[in-house]
């Protein structure tokens, strides 16, 4: 578990210790940060991360240095809640009951989603997640950088949130390809911005910010963003809140965008790892080591 955290906050999944915070509590912890001397690392966490953190153990030490891990999707709750229904010693009673777990505590996400906020209370999806931080820059008076997706992307998302929120200072950005990480730090380190959005596409963007964080002289909090720029800039359309509210915007996603972030694979693949691929793990692993 990362030091930063207190046990009470997080909660162990695969390794990766995730927030337990409401949305009231991040703000706090946001606002704390943004006026903090120190640099702190924050990712947004979907059961895609988790999936690829059992497999890639640089990957899994890369999500549990940061100090924030929050918890992108449905999915990532249920996870939590399931591991932590008990389970039978009867071998063969263990195999029913936890299929049997599966079934109900996925169909508490669209009858019942109370059922799942616990160990982790709260999901925050990608771009909600960035506007409650743009939010926590407006009320500290800081300013942001926005790092990554295409170039013409990130220009018009820039646009779009001056437009939307007058008050926030946006100290610049960068999108497309460069050729000197340096030259972009120095970029950054001058715009004076005290929150990065690295929008580079997993892993690349978490990397990044693991490698370069250490020389950004300005920056207080910096964040992998994925795609969220895409959804300000209106290039990938957000799924109906029906269907977040019952966690399954991921259907939306598969049929409705095509993945264009740096580092993405097909969409339908993603879908297919980050959703079937990732219940037979955690049911596989509950009955290993439950």
């Amino acid at each position: 578990m990362n030091k930063n955290h207190e046990k009470s906050e997080c909660f162990n999944l695969f390794g990766v210790p995730m927030c337990r915070y409401e949305k009231a509590q991040l703000e706090d912890a946001l606002i704390s940060y943004l006026k903090s001397e120190k640099i702190h690392k924050i990712a947004k966490v979907n059961t895609e991360f988790l999936g690829r953190a059992l497999k890639d153990e640089e990957f899994k030490n890369t999500l549990a240095s940061f100090d924030l891990n929050i918890a992108d999707g449905s999915g990532v709750l249920w996870a939590a809640k399931y591991l932590t229904i008990p389970l039978t010693k009867t071998p063969l009673l263990r195999q029913i009951q936890a299929i049997y777990q599966m079934v109900y505590s996925g169909a508490s996400l669209v009858f019942y989603p109370r059922y799942v906020k616990n160990p982790i209370p709260e999901r925050f999806s990608g771009v909600e997640a960035m506007l409650l931080m743009l939010g926590s820059v407006i009320k500290t008076n800081s300013s942001v950088y926005f790092l990554g997706a295409e170039k013409d992307v990130n220009e018009k998302a820039r646009k779009v949130l001056a437009e939307k929120y007058p008050k926030l200072n946006i100290a610049g950005g960068k999108g497309g390809f460069w050729e000197s990480d340096e030259e972009v730090i120095e970029e950054i380190n001058a715009s004076g911005a005290k929150l990065l959005i690295v929008a580079l596409g997993s892993p690349k963007q978490e990397y990044w910010i693991r490698d370069h964080i250490s020389k950004l002289t300005t920056v207080r909090v910096a964040v992998g963003e994925g795609g969220s720029l895409d959804f300000v800039a209106g290039s990938f359309k957000r799924a109906p809140k029906w269907m977040g509210k019952i966690g399954i915007e991921w259907l939306w996603r598969m049929f409705a965008n095509k993945n264009k972030t740096v580092g993405g694979g097909h969409r339908a693949k993603r879908v297919w790892q980050a959703v079937p691929v990732f219940i037979f793990t955690v049911v596989k692993m509950k009955l290993k080591n439950s």
